[in-house]
């Protein structure tokens, strides 16, 4: 062991000493049979298969429901113990984990490395939709039930994608399913500080505090919480307003801020975003749509023609901003340096002109072979601001020559079409469809969206395939450093805007409310409280009328000591300093 790896060793130990203190923060009794309703409007919950969903509201109901070996902090720079208590770096390329010995899952059976390790292994299956987050990791060996080594190839991006992100579920009921990746998940069964006590499917799921939880200063400060599930965001705010929920995620519709920022019932804010909204276009080299979109010539043409600012300005109603990357701003490897493509209708039409699609008597374009420039453009009905982005696009790209039909569909079906799967062959066989994507600050996979062959597994909607960028794609999880990680992901970044299998066009501001009954949230998490990424949500939820006798959860679990806020401050600080 090297003398770093001692530092840290011997700093996780005060760590664990110091989260073993009791805490001076005590439930109230008044709030013991309190319930904290959030309303979320938009995509469903898919599944209970962490390492199958893709929905974020399955994501953001099961942050608490399994543990992770460690938790992010707000700023996303620095780690907290979960299931591991402390960890060290050996040899430069291996972190050990040493687990907390307390842990069982909440049917009881205690958490051992043995969990961990087949948690991960599940994770890195080809079916996985977190395949790429564990894609740093060389090799794992479990030490005894509660030390596990992994050696990965980047320690940075270990800590970033896999160590707090692969949700740790239980060996002893995961090896008896036939096959993972068609399992529901359901009835979700993890060691996390919450625990579902019951579920409608499309109408809501109960979480309780599970009180057998290794941190107990961890448990909620309600006695329940109700997600409830609505098919947009304008019914889930109308719920708000009439006193079914009392927050909204994740965000509220731009033209009912008003009304609730009128009423003082309500709290509404806004916190950094992580949602982006797109234009993807199918240019998947097997895919079944617009042959003309494979051209490069036309997407830029597209790309030329589409006023991303007045779409961000006028649809959005000013609560959104432009944006030229597929990461949003408040990812930590955002590329400052692109910018939206200019809006100029005649370069669009000179490029379409160079590139031989000639304007025919009905006033659209066609290919020297006669294939015309006419698309669908699928977009999920419960956008409303997404369908008047199309609406508004449509009439620029008709003016140079292109049609537009635009049809509005619930999420399902948009998926169907998209990846139309016949006989087990997965073929794009869509035209062009609006989006959005929800993309936590540090993660670096979102890039793996367009690695080639995605479109099997249901993750790329254009079916990009591009060996320069595969080729760069592959040395991110070699980089030793968050420098050489941002270098790569800018030079991504860049390939993505010269070739425009996207057009971005909106990150969305996170507008938030909810009641003023409860406090305890934190507005500055990228996303905001409600925007399915902040992991402390449920957990901080307080009723206003017991908020004088609570500390409150902290990104640092805050003793309520003195001597013991400024030691764990001082580790953090050490941690940190460490891992740059």
């Amino acid at each position: 062991m090297n003398a770093r790896g001692t530092i840290v060793k011997a700093v996780a130990v005060i760590v664990a000493l110091l989260l073993v203190a009791p805490s001076v923060s005590t439930v109230s009794t008044a709030q013991s049979q309190s319930v904290f309703r959030v309303g979320w409007g938009g995509t469903s919950l898919d599944t209970f298969n962490p390492f199958t969903t893709y929905a974020q509201i399955s994501t953001w109901i099961t942050l608490d429901i399994y543990s992770r070996l460690v938790r992010v902090s707000s700023n996303y720079s620095t780690y907290i113990p979960d299931l591991a208590a402390s960890w060290e770096v050996i040899g430069g390329d291996t972190v050990r984990f040493h687990l907390v010995t307390n842990a069982t899952f909440h049917d009881g059976v205690p958490v051992t490395a043995s969990d961990v390790e087949y948690s991960f292994h599940l994770a890195s299956e080809p079916w996985s939709s977190r395949a790429a987050n564990v894609k740093i990791v060389e090799s794992i060996r479990v030490i005894d039930n509660y030390t596990i080594d992994f050696t990965v190839s980047s320690i940075p991006l270990f800590f970033a994608l896999a160590a707090s992100n692969i949700p740790i579920v239980p060996k002893h009921i995961w090896s008896n399913i036939s096959d993972p990746s068609t399992y529901s998940g359901y009835p979700p069964i993890g060691s996390g500080p919450l625990r579902l006590t019951e579920y409608k499917e499309g109408q809501y799921v109960v979480l309780e505090p599970y009180n057998r939880f290794y941190y107990p200063w961890y448990l909620p400060r309600v006695d329940r919480i109700i997600v409830k599930f609505y098919p947009d965001v304008t019914s889930a705010a109308n719920a708000l307003i009439a006193g079914d929920i009392d927050a909204v995620g994740p965000y509220i519709p731009m033209a009912m801020r008003n009304v609730l920022v009128n009423n003082p019932g309500f709290k509404v804010f806004t916190s950094p975003g992580t949602t982006y909204f797109y234009i993807a276009f199918n240019v998947d080299p097997n895919g079944t749509g617009n042959p003309t979109l494979k051209d490069s010539n036309v997407r830029r043409a597209l790309a030329y023609a589409t006023n991303v600012t007045y779409v961000c300005d006028t649809a959005w109603h000013g609560y959104s901003k432009p944006i030229a990357s597929v990461l949003p701003t408040s990812n930590i490897y955002y590329n400052p340096n692109l910018k939206p493509y200019e809006f100029n209708l005649n370069r669009a039409a000179e490029i379409l002109d160079q590139a031989g699609y000639k304007l025919g008597p009905n006033g659209v374009r066609a290919s020297s072979n006669g294939v015309p420039l006419s698309y669908t453009i699928l977009v999920p009905s419960k956008f409303p601001e997404a369908v008047n982005a199309a609406q508004v696009i449509a009439n620029w790209w008709k003016q140079i020559g292109v049609n537009v039909e635009i049809k509005t569909m619930d999420t399902g079906s948009m998926s169907a079409i998209i990846w139309n799967n016949v006989n087990g062959v997965v073929r794009l066989g869509h035209d062009i469809d609006i989006w959005d994507w929800i993309v936590s600050p540090n993660d670096v996979s979102q890039f793996d969206v367009f690695a080639t062959g995605r479109t099997l597994t249901g993750v790329s909607d254009s079916g990009y395939s591009n060996p320069e960028y595969d080729s760069l794609y592959e040395k991110i999880y070699n980089a030793s450093s968050m420098d050489e990680i941002k270098n790569i992901a800018w030079m991504l970044q860049e390939i993505l805007y010269n070739d425009l299998p996207y057009i971005p066009l909106c990150e969305i501001e996170a507008v938030q409310a909810h009641s003023v009954k409860f406090t305890g949230f934190d507005y500055g998490w990228p996303g905001g409280p409600f925007g399915g990424d902040d992991w402390r949500t449920f957990l901080n939820a307080t009723p206003v009328a017991t908020t004088t006798a609570q500390g409150g959860n902290s990104d640092y679990l805050v003793i309520g000591v003195a001597a013991g806020v400024i030691a764990v401050v001082a580790i953090v600080v050490l941690i940190n300093r460490f891992r740059r």
